[in-house]
């Protein structure tokens, strides 16, 4: 009986499609993406040697000489087929950051390797013995005895993953571990179908179907990529290093900002300034020749004139050295660009992980600031200044404040807040930033606590309260957008008897509606001599000032003194988001949410960096988004330029 292969046709036409659509698209950097791509050509090898076993279509020789073609390609299908297995987990591994760790261990590389080698032994073997299977003279398939072997140990790997995804599944959102999972049921089906009516040829039909799912949901090449720049977008770099920290995973970077690239944005144009990234991207990703196929080497386009290469494997201290310097030199040299020579004005520095860092917002707030730190004639490391700079700083924090009250060296950036309902960006949160004209940006965590102890904070707070206030009093607010801009106030401020008279004196010196402001309160401030914080809150909102709970869930949580406060907004703090895959704290989550929706306050999920967070927030019914994964804080000339591109 003729094997029907209509099934195996679609399979191979799935899989040519996905597999052409990744190299147009040039998506085939990245450890993810390569091993999916090993994963598609494994599997269209498999299905091709699936459908040339068929009779039909080999027509050369004699019978004899057709069947012996017939045993080879039956005996590639089955070393692909079974390959599919153990690629399949490294792509697990991949996916979820594990794999680095999991591989360090002896025992699973033996578990893993030995029966694939096994497999390869039998099909040697039945080139003489037929004991897995052979061809009769007339072209009829026929299963050996020993076939049932080949098929357990796909069953093997098969448990192997489905174990690895129940053991991380923690690392991935509902979306992806469905479509990781989703092998399991569709082959499993195809497997029974095909084991019984050997003539029909499901199998490889199946695995198309979930390799079709793994890159629309996973892989999602249009969010991993900039398309700007031609280098790999801030979400892939956000998902890349979250891994290679969550399996501590040893990588290094080299962090290159383009401080110009304002500048040469006013100089060039938008179009031009577009190219002239996508010119630095290629610069960047030329191929050192020391890198060898055990070296993984990315470049990302983060923002605002901002690229980072992460390298890792063999070798990769020697490599890092040298990528750098030859960065450095070439992005030194005046660029010749659109009739022109342009100087780039960059600063270069690596950073080894996690020994120098070793999470994700240390190297975020590291990111956004080491060009203030660096000198601009040489590549520097960052070990080279953070331990002096750190301790200087901390040692000689209060001068730092004090010199930045007088030098005017403070200035507020703006994060735009995303609102569910309106689908624009209705509100921002406005932060302060020192920059310290002898260590560069000072973290706000390190010079507010300081600020707080000596009494400066209420400098600092008049100053924060009147720059929002001019902001406001020379915008079009409604043209913008924007409904209104929150402001911290501290604990400290909150206790000031006269807090409501000078809030009230700026609001009218700047003509600004009370509505334009909302100020946002810690829970630990609300907390912190109670009465004396509630009279000053509740007198600034009989002035029309609204008020939103910051940070919530990380004090005591005393409902019946959040009651106290006429709070309109609760900020859900960035833990509940870090925290949102764990199953038991996502019913934590669901309940505060639908607790606080009840007693009609507006929630604010603060500290999202995914599209799988915010998504998942959204569908909690919060009614505002903010973090990285819409806009970082930035600038007002920045910000302005945002709001005008993101609210048109």
């Amino acid at each position: 009986m003729g094997r029907i292969v209509y099934f195996d046709f679609a399979a191979f036409m799935i899989l040519s499609i996905l597999l052409f659509s990744l190299f147009f698209r040039r998506m085939t950097k990245g450890r993810l993406n390569t091993t999916y791509i090993a994963l598609l050509l494994i599997l269209l090898i498999t299905t091709f040697a699936d459908i040339m076993s068929t009779s039909r279509l080999i027509a050369v020789g004699d019978e004899a000489l057709r069947n012996k073609y017939r045993i080879a390609i039956s005996t590639i299908y089955f070393i692909f087929r079974v390959m599919a297995g153990p690629v399949y987990i490294i792509f697990i591994g991949h996916l979820t950051g594990t794999w680095y760790k999991i591989w360090k261990r002896g025992a699973f590389k033996i578990l893993f390797i030995i029966p694939y080698i096994a497999v390869l032994g039998l099909l040697t073997y039945n080139w003489f013995s037929h004991t897995i299977f052979y061809f009769k003279p007339d072209g009829t398939y026929v299963r050996g005895p020993l076939i049932n072997i080949i098929y357990v140990i796909g069953i093997y790997y098969m448990l192997i993953a489905l174990g690895y995804l129940i053991q991380t599944h923690k690392y991935l959102n509902r979306e992806k571990l469905f479509t990781m999972i989703s092998i399991f049921p569709l082959t499993g089906v195809a497997m029974l179908v095909q084991f019984f009516r050997p003539t029909y040829l499901m199998e490889m039909f199946a695995y198309s179907i979930t390799a079709m799912l793994i890159n629309t949901i996973i892989i999602r090449p249009e969010e991993t990529f900039d398309v700007i720049s031609g280098a790999r977008s801030y979400r892939a770099f956000t998902d890349d290093a979250q891994k290679y920290f969550r399996s501590d995973t040893p990588f290094d970077l080299i962090l290159i900002r383009l401080k110009n690239s304002t500048a040469l944005l006013s100089i060039l144009g938008n179009e031009n300034h577009q190219k002239l990234q996508r010119e630095i991207s290629i610069l960047l990703k030329k191929p050192n020749k020391k890198f060898s196929r055990n070296t993984f080497h990315e470049v990302y386009y983060l923002y605002n004139g901002l690229h980072a290469v992460l390298v890792d494997g063999k070798n990769r201290d020697e490599l890092i050295a040298d990528e750098s310097e030859r960065i450095f030199d070439a992005m030194s040299q005046p660029l010749h660009f659109s009739h022109m020579d342009l100087d780039l004005d960059i600063s270069v520095c690596t950073v080894k992980c996690p020994s120098d860092i070793n999470n994700w917002d240390d190297l975020m707030d590291f990111a956004n600031s080491f060009h203030y730190n660096v000198p601009d004639d040489r590549v520097i490391h960052l070990s080279e200044i953070a331990p002096e700079k750190q301790f200087q700083m901390k040692n000689n924090i209060d001068e730092i404040v004090s010199r930045g009250i007088v030098n005017h060296s403070f200035v507020m950036y703006y994060q735009p807040i995303f609102s569910v309902k309106d689908g624009k960006f209705t509100s921002a949160e406005a932060l302060i930033r020192l920059f310290d004209e002898q260590n560069g940006m000072v973290s706000p965590g390190l010079f507010i606590p300081s600020a707080e102890k000596s009494g400066a904070i209420h400098q600092i707070g008049e100053f924060v309260v009147q720059d929002v206030c001019g902001f406001i009093a020379r915008q079009d607010m409604n043209n913008l957008g924007l409904q209104y801009v929150e402001i911290n106030l501290s604990a400290v401020q909150c206790m000031r008897n006269n807090i409501v008279a000078k809030i009230d004196a700026v609001l009218h010196e700047y003509h600004v509606d009370p509505t334009y402001v909302n100020f946002e309160i810690t829970e630990t401030a609300s907390d912190f001599v109670h009465e004396t914080v509630k009279t000053n809150v509740m007198a600034m909102h009989s002035h029309g000032l609204e008020f939103a709970l910051d940070d919530y869930g990380t004090g005591y949580s005393n409902l019946q003194r959040m009651m106290d406060f006429p709070f309109k907004l609760i900020k859900l703090d960035k833990s509940f988001v870090d925290e949102w895959q764990d199953p038991k704290m996502r019913k934590v989550i669901q309940n505060t949410i639908r607790m606080l929706k009840d007693i009609g306050k507006e929630i604010v999920v603060e500290g999202v960096e995914t599209e799988e967070e915010a998504k998942w927030f959204s569908e909690q019914k919060c009614d505002y988004i903010q973090g990285f994964y819409y806009a970082k804080p930035m600038p007002e000339e920045e910000f302005l330029q945002f709001l005008t591109k993101k609210n048109a």
